[in-house]
């Protein structure tokens, strides 16, 4: 089950980026994300540690490096700088869900569904949390209640449909 979460966080992570995050309008933060997509973590880290000497902090930048650390598999890191950006945007979708399913990892899921519930009041028809949802039941071993959020994510986005369904199955 270990492997399938870590999946999970993976897809989260990549839809992320590939959806774009709440652009801050920096060049910075593009520069960052192309970093990012060509897998150079240590550089998006160096150039965002830089920038927020500069600029001072901000949220889209730090759920960046957060994801750096992850893809290095430092989730202490990680999950540090996604408390960082939530401290300076509380309702940051991709820093929630993302620390979402890095604590679904940890086992602190009951943190995870509070997270989740919170971007899903705000936007009931978010696929990416519904995905979470799922992928947090499927953890817990809520089988039904998992499968539940593949129904609703199967009229929102079939490719999410289709991995939470492979993670609820391929046990």
């Amino acid at each position: 089950m270990q492997k399938q979460t870590l999946l999970g966080i993976a897809v989260v992570v990549l839809v992320a980026l590939l959806w774009g995050a709440a652009a801050a309008g920096s060049d910075a933060l593009e520069e960052a994300k192309s970093l990012f997509e060509d897998r150079r973590y240590d550089k998006v880290i160096a150039l965002i540690k830089k920038e927020t000497r500069k600029q001072g902090e901000n949220a889209d930048l730090l759920v960046l490096m957060a994801d750096s650390y992850l893809a290095q598999g430092n989730q202490g890191k990680a999950e540090k700088y996604y408390r960082r950006a939530l401290d300076l945007d509380p309702l940051h979708i991709d820093g929630s869900l993302n620390l979402a399913m890095l604590l679904v990892a940890t086992r602190e899921r009951n943190e995870a569904l509070a997270l989740i519930n919170k971007v899903l009041a705000k936007n009931p028809n978010h696929a990416r949390a519904h995905f979470c949802l799922g992928m947090t039941y499927n953890a817990r071993a809520d089988i039904n209640d998992a499968f539940a959020q593949y129904k609703i994510l199967k009229k929102l986005d079939e490719a999410l449909a289709r991995e939470l369904y492979n993670a609820i199955f391929s046990k």
